[in-house]
């Protein structure tokens, strides 16, 4: 049969079974649409059913409501004014009338409503008979001639009868109100019609159509259908349509509902798409018959070149990457490519030699047996295999066919030495995984890792598990939640819990101890840390917690605390007892002060005099002693308040200077005193000159030749703010390396082996320590055995300048005519005696008294008002010096100078007597210290004096 029948009938049997599916789909697509185009307009249909009937359910609910809330009862002028109200809420289409029991219309909405007779009306009569809810029918209203659908209920009178009957009307124009401004499919129609069938609303509007009979076929069709919706074609003036309805038994019962559309209008997208269709189908069969007959011509064109195919076949053979080689079915090579040959040098002239001995590299033991089965069976395979004289690994593809065998291969040497590689790392990583495994499960340490942002724990290692009595939660972030204990094994849970705020903050913790209890009720203490693991962008990927049992060592820090607070109550016992014995030694030693003093007057000759002057320097030392023993246990008892404030601090070094030079000069040690600017400081002024003056006191005792100086260096812009560094340095005989943390011991000092008293007890450095501590002064400490020590104290810069010191005071009385009178008051004899010998060389009038009471009747005695008084702290029968003051005071009738007297260490005294004003001298007390504290307290109110007398404008008062 000739090549072009052939491919005329191939034609013709193709074409045939398309044009039957064709045809059939078009149909198919006719029957679908029509389908499509029905069930929507049910749903619209059921949609404007719904519409229908909410809006009746509306018009019910406002007539139950007007009734309810007695709106009839209220009378024409409020019930009318409730109506006009309503008519602004309320659509267009909605109104309300309320007519008596005649059926009158005295109150509506409509203005136009007022006057109307509804009494011969039957749902009227209805509603007033029965009382129930009426629903009427579609009817037209008077006067416009509008369909409306009418609601009644009766309302009761006053008496309880029927009253009238409150109507609401629905208008038909809803219809369009609700739905005209909604885009309709082209061609579609909507109707209501009444009982009788006749249009009452429609859309589009048609005025002309309203009050008209449905067509009858399509009302019969209504009726006919009972209740259910119906769809059927009708011919409505002479155009087919599709119209569905829903009959009287469905919806409100009081209309029917229709909605037609154009038939055609609605399938003629179908037959547009049917036609284009055809047309299409027509073009691909007239292209298809041309296709053919061209595809004929170059059929013959093709054959023609398939000898050239098998030419170019052989050319991209040789051009391909692989090595390739083809054997017939008795193993013949008939192909070998130029790479091949490359990578099989042996290979040589292989076309047409047996393939098991041209590719024995290929082909050797288990390589040929599976080939031979690959050829058996014309299943291809894929295998490596190693060349057994040459090494070198080849990656083998067979492709078995009818005609032989075609072998793609290539080498795979270094793939499969990265291969090796990489399995030897696996291993290795194996290795290395199981050793961290093996160490991390027996860690004295507890171990938990998890995982963000999901929390769960992805590693626990055996300690944690023995420490936390059972497996943790699956999950971090269900625990303890910030309670006082972890319960249940689930100290890492939400809120402090340190995994937990590691996941989620990224937070490091370290070391935080907590409470735990054991699920077995067994109670420790845990020290935990917590560390996030972070990607290269910075989210916290893993979180690694470790617990540690420290038990034991909270009991040993609970040990510790109670021995110090032992040793603490012990410092506090000595503390007291040496308040105490220091205030018995005052006493006495404050008499032999004050009579030591009054004896330089009796005593003329030169041996008489050195002999006094050696007594007073045994004296002082003495008082260094209790001094610095009073200052330790007021310390350590805490009964220094420090007053902080600003001052300049040159004029501190300046007096500390001045007090020292004699000291400095008589062994021979240069002094100076380097500061790089004037620094007003923030500090106890006497506080931090007691620091200064006991560092400058140990660089002058443990220098016997060189220098000793004071140098203050300010430091800006640190952490705390400005600072001044006050460095006290000499060139001493230093301080031996083990020795630099125990010299701020009490009674410990360098070199002094037989405890020389000139040297003093070794407190200077404790009270040091103990200043620096109050005052938060740092204080550092350097030094090099035999060239010297460096001591410095940090002290913080005052934002604003300290104000001018006073002017130094001078005596006021030296003793004449007019002497000044001063009151003495102490329980102890012999120091009221020494204090009176001494106020009498200064020549002062003295009285004394040894109570308050004693100095209130002298006072009174005397007649005259004392200039000045000083007066013991601690009286008799439990009473206090500043009682004394006080009671002279009022007497007086002005603020008498005063001073207090005390060999007390505790606070009580400082206390009692700033809240009187007044200034506090320690026993024992030097008759120059004594004299100086009087003149200056004697300057302070004649100042006062002065500018009381003084008036506004400087002038003099008269007296």
């Amino acid at each position: 049969m000739p090549h072009y029948l052939r491919l005329f009938l191939l034609l013709l049997a193709a074409v045939v079974p398309l044009a039957a599916l064709q045809f059939m789909t078009q149909h198919s697509l006719r029957q679908d649409r029509e389908n499509e185009v029905r069930n929507d307009t049910l749903r619209l249909l059921d949609l404007l059913d719904a519409e229908q009937e909410r809006i009746a359910a509306e018009a019910r609910q406002v007539l139950a409501t007007i009734v309810e809330s007695g709106v009839p009862q209220a009378g024409p002028p409020d019930c009318q004014q409730t109506m006009d109200r309503l008519r602004a809420r309320y659509p267009a289409y909605l109104s309300v009338e309320v007519a008596d029991r005649q059926g009158r219309v005295w109150c509506a909405t409509d203005p136009i409503s007022l006057g109307v007779d509804l009494g011969g009306i039957r749902t009227f009569q209805n509603a007033l008979a029965t009382g129930a809810l009426t629903t009427g029918e579609y009817g037209l209203r008077y006067p416009n001639q509008r369909p409306i659908l009418p609601f009644r209920l009766a309302y009761p009178a006053p008496d309880g009868t029927p009253g009238g009957v409150v109507t609401v009307l629905l208008d038909a124009r809803w219809l369009a109100e609700n739905l005209g401004s909604r885009p309709l499919p082209p061609g579609m129609e909507m109707v209501i019609a009444d009982r009788q069938g006749h249009a009452v609303a429609r859309l589009p509007e048609m005025p002309d159509a309203i009050g008209q009979p449905l067509p009858t076929a399509m009302l019969q069709a209504m009726n006919a259908a009972r209740g259910t919706r119906s769809a059927a074609v009708f011919d409505v003036g002479g155009t087919e349509r599709m119209v569905v309805s829903a009959p009287l038994d469905t919806g409100t019962r009081e209309s029917m509902i229709a909605i037609g559309i154009d038939r055609d209008a609605a399938m003629r997208p179908v037959r547009d798409a049917m036609l284009f269709s055809l047309a299409l189908f027509g073009g691909v069969l007239l292209l298809t018959c041309l296709g053919a007959a061209w595809g004929m011509r170059q059929f013959l064109r093709v054959r023609d070149r398939m000898a050239e195919t098998v030419v170019e076949k052989a050319s991209v053979l040789e051009s391909t990457t692989d090595a390739v080689a083809e054997l017939d079915r008795s193993w013949r090579v008939v192909f070998v490519n130029e790479r091949a040959r490359t990578l099989l040098p042996d290979s040589g002239d292989a076309i047409g030699r047996n393939g098991r001995q041209a590719f024995a590299e290929l082909m050797a033991g288990e390589s040929g047996r599976t080939l031979q089965q690959a050829m058996e069976s014309r299943e291809a395979v894929e295998f490596e295999t190693r060349g057994p004289r040459s090494g070198v690994w080849f990656a083998v593809r067979a492709f078995p066919s009818r005609k032989g065998l075609a072998l793609y291969f290539r080498d795979a040497t270094d793939r499969r030495r990265l291969e090796d590689e990489r399995t030897l790392l696996t291993r290795q990583l194996k290795a290395e995984r199981s050793l961290l495994t093996a160490i991390l499960d027996h860690l004295p340490s507890g171990l938990l890792v998890a995982e963000a942002p999901s929390g769960r724990i992805v590693k626990v290692n055996e300690t944690a598990l023995r420490l936390l009595g059972g497996p943790p939660p699956p999950v971090a972030g269900c625990g303890c939640g910030g309670a006082r204990a972890c319960n249940g094994g689930a100290c890492f849970g939400e809120g402090r819990c340190p995994l937990s705020r590691a996941l989620r903050q990224g937070e490091t913790v370290e070391q935080e101890d907590f409470p735990y209890s054991r699920p077995d009720g067994a109670a420790m203490t845990l020290s935990v840390s917590a560390t996030p693991v972070r990607a290269p962008d910075g989210r916290v990927t893993l979180a690694i917690c470790t617990l540690r049992d420290v038990g034991e060592r909270k009991a040993m820090e609970l040990a510790l605390q109670r021995a110090k607070e032992e040793a603490d109550e012990a410092n506090r016992a000595k503390s007291k007892f040496l308040a105490a014995a220091s205030h018995d030694l005052r006493q006495p030693m404050q008499s032999m002060f004050l009579f030591t003093g009054i004896l330089h007057r009796f005593i003329s000759d030169e041996q008489g005099q050195r002999s006094l002057e050696m007594l007073e320097r045994g004296l002082d030392t003495l008082k260094g002693l209790l001094d610095s023993l009073l200052d330790v246990s007021r310390l350590d008892a805490g009964a220094v308040d420090p007053r902080v404030e600003p001052f300049a601090l040159n004029s501190l070094l300046d007096e500390i200077a001045a007090s020292y030079a004699p000291i400095l000069e008589s062994k021979k040690l240069a002094f100076r005193i380097v500061q790089d600017r004037a620094a007003t400081v923030r500090s106890d002024r006497v506080l931090l000159g007691r620091m200064v003056r006991n560092l400058l006191e140990n660089a002058v005792k443990y220098t016997e030749r060189g220098a000793v100086q004071i140098a203050v260096r300010t430091l800006d812009d640190t952490a705390q703010g400005a600072l001044a560094r006050i460095e006290v340095s000499d060139t001493g005989i230093g301080i031996p390396p083990d020795q630099l943390t125990r010299i701020f011991a009490e009674f410990h000092q360098i070199n002094n082996p037989e405890r020389d008293r000139a040297r003093g007890l070794g407190l200077g450095l404790a009270i040091v320590q103990r200043l620096s501590a109050i005052l938060d002064h740092p204080v550092e400490v350097k030094s090099q055995p035999g060239r010297g020590s460096v001591f410095a104290i940090t002290v913080p810069v005052a934002a604003v300048e300290a104000p001018l010191p006073p002017p130094p005071t001078t005596s006021l009385f030296t003793g004449g005519r007019d002497a000044p009178r001063a009151l003495l008051v102490d329980d102890d004899a012999i120091v009221l005696l020494g204090l009176r010998d001494m106020f009498r060389e200064w020549g002062y009038e003295v009285l004394i008294a040894g109570s308050a009471d004693e100095a209130v009747a002298k006072v009174e005695a005397d007649g005259r008002t004392p200039d000045v008084m000083l007066v013991d702290y601690r009286l008799r029968e439990g009473r206090v010096g500043t009682e004394a003051v006080v009671r002279v005071r009022a007497m007086a009738g002005w603020d008498v100078p005063a001073m207090i007297l005390t060999g007390e260490a505790g606070p009580e005294c400082e206390t009692d007597a700033a809240a009187h004003g007044l200034e506090v001298v320690r026993k024992p007390v030097t008759p120059r210290q004594l004299r100086r504290v009087l003149d200056r307290a004697m300057a302070t109110q004649s100042k006062r004096t002065a500018d009381s007398m003084t008036g506004a404008e400087g002038e003099r008062l008269p007296l």
